[in-house]
């Protein structure tokens, strides 16, 4: 039985790594930008299913929760060739779109404040899973968001 692993990308550092962590994963696993299985990949036994799942269409949707405080890096995503590969209702940017300010104790407030919303999210990817085995987190240990929200996510996680 696999075991699932899903990624958490959180802040500018945190997303633009995850976004490479996946174009690697793709091509690795004969998935296309858009989330198909290439031709030449359909035989292959790989372990597909540790880090993606399989929506009813045939489609490959990694199982990865995009999450900043502003916008900017999670909308050059969105617009990428990749857009199609995510599953949109795991994408959260704040509402305030004012980002943490490269400051660790603005991304840990904000990351208190929020964390129903995001945490519903979690929670359903993780729900999702059959033998979840545990998360990937993404991010960076200077700034705000990556750093403070992080570390906060990091926290809740452990309990």
């Amino acid at each position: 039985m696999p075991r699932e692993i899903i990624s958490l990308q959180l802040g500018q550092c945190g997303n633009q790594i995850g976004m490479e962590f996946w174009k690697q994963l793709c091509a690795e696993h004969g998935i296309s930008p858009e989330g198909i299985l290439e031709e030449y990949a359909t035989e292959s036994t790989d372990r597909k299913d540790v880090f993606f799942y399989q929506a009813d269409d045939e489609h490959y949707i990694p199982r990865a929760v995009l999450l900043d405080l502003e916008p900017r890096v999670i909308n050059t995503i969105m617009n990428s060739p990749y857009s199609n590969l995510y599953n949109p209702e795991n994408v959260f940017t704040a509402k305030h779109g004012g980002g943490a300010g490269n400051n660790w104790a603005s991304g840990f407030a904000q990351g208190e404040k929020l964390y129903e919303e995001v945490f519903d999210i979690i929670d359903r990817e993780a729900d999702g899973s059959d033998s979840l085995e545990g998360f990937i987190l993404c991010h960076s240990i200077a700034g705000g968001t990556g750093s403070g929200m992080g570390s906060y996510l990091l926290e809740r996680l452990n309990d």
